[in-house]
């Protein structure tokens, strides 16, 4: 027994100095942390009484991650931009489209110029149509900021069309609107801006390397998303849960609609999947009780009984997977890559342009 102890004691020590070296190297040649620095501005995010946070105007930041590099810039009016000054406005005739989101509107994870509001806008540019996009979005918002959010903006920039996106996780996010104090909102607490990688970063670099390289191939990283709370987003039938949350955000969408439609609006919902939704789709595998679908099919009978145009932006990401065989997203931070942010904003023109033209005409 006390030699079988020995080798135990042995054996652990092997491992934990094995594994200490491990990490030292994976520090060393392979950092897996997210770096910001701040060359303009303290923080990206500046708390606010009605939506919980908002951009911080007037802010520069470099961000280093694994997968990629980028500056995020936000200027006066706390739009991300090219530049901390304002662009100037378009014509007075053009057409305004302003855009609500959240870190896939901002362009998390993306430089400025490879990002879809900004393709969308060069797009109209493009063709010959006299459009201004405003790029409204706020890493971390749901779809009751989003809407809360709108409302503050709308009187300043007057859009003919507003586009809102919606993400999965927004179904578990979203609370209803309610009136504190005199004044609607959707939570009193500010939360991080820009996050990367979120839950599935650990203090082990080595461990978060193990995690991203698992992550790697299609089959295994499905199966992982299969193993995390996520998975509620897509079973069916869905739980009380979530139709519980889906009827809040169906009334939250309702309010959006009113509020555009009596200011005399066009109203747009852009539906944007999660990397897991992508590859289940592409794959053609059936899973019992999992349909990557379902989101889009909870909302689309609604937003047709109500007028809403509602895009769902999943087939056509999976059929580009399918035939391209092309990253879309970057796999462990979860948003959209170059190449997927060219495809949505394809899919936004598309579905933006009939309006457009009847603005034009």
């Amino acid at each position: 027994m006390v030699k079988f102890l020995k080798n135990t004691v042995l054996v652990l020590i092997f491992s934990a100095v094995l594994f200490a070296l491990i990490e030292v190297i994976v520090r060393q040649f392979f950092p897996q942390t997210v770096r910001t620095t701040y060359l303009v501005g303290e923080t990206l995010g500046i708390k606010d009484p009605v939506t919980g946070h908002l951009n911080r105007p007037n802010t520069h930041a470099a961000v280093t991650a694994p997968e990629f590099s980028v500056e995020y810039i936000v200027d006066e009016r706390g739009f991300r931009n090219a530049s901390l000054d304002s662009r100037p406005s378009s014509e007075a005739s053009a057409t305004k489209v302003l855009l609500v989101g959240d870190s896939f509107v901002f362009g998390a994870a993306n430089h400025f110029d490879d990002i879809w509001p900004e393709l969308l806008a060069n797009r109209f540019k493009q063709e010959g149509l006299d459009v201004e996009v405003i790029n409204a979005g706020v890493p971390g918002f749901d779809t009751s900021q989003q809407v809360l959010y709108l409302e503050r903006l709308f009187e300043t920039y007057q859009p003919d069309i507003v586009l809102l996106t919606f993400l999965p996780n927004d179904l578990f996010a979203n609370r209803p609107i309610q009136n504190v104090d005199g004044q609607d909102q959707a939570r009193g607490d500010a939360r991080a801006v820009v996050q990367t990688g979120g839950s599935k970063k650990s203090s082990f670099q080595s461990v978060t390397l193990l995690k991203r390289m698992m992550m790697g191939t299609d089959a295994a990283y499905r199966r992982l998303y299969l193993m995390t709370p996520r998975k509620a987003f897509f079973e069916n039938p869905p739980s009380e849960k979530m139709e519980t949350k889906a009827d809040t955000t169906k009334d939250i969408l309702m309010r959006a609609k009113q509020f555009t439609s009596q200011h005399g609006a066009d109203f747009v919902v852009l539906s944007v999947p999660q990397l897991f939704q992508v590859l289940q789709k592409a794959s053609g595998e059936v899973v019992p009780d999992v349909n990557p679908d379902l989101p889009d099919q909870m909302f689309e009978e609604f937003s047709s009984e109500n007028e809403i145009d509602w895009i769902a932006t999943l087939p056509v990401l999976a059929q580009n997977y399918v035939e391209n065989k092309a990253e879309l997203y970057y796999r462990f931070d979860g948003h959209l890559n170059a190449e997927g942010n060219r495809v949505v904003a394809d899919i936004a023109y598309d579905a933006l342009e009939p309006l457009v033209s009847n603005y034009s005409n």
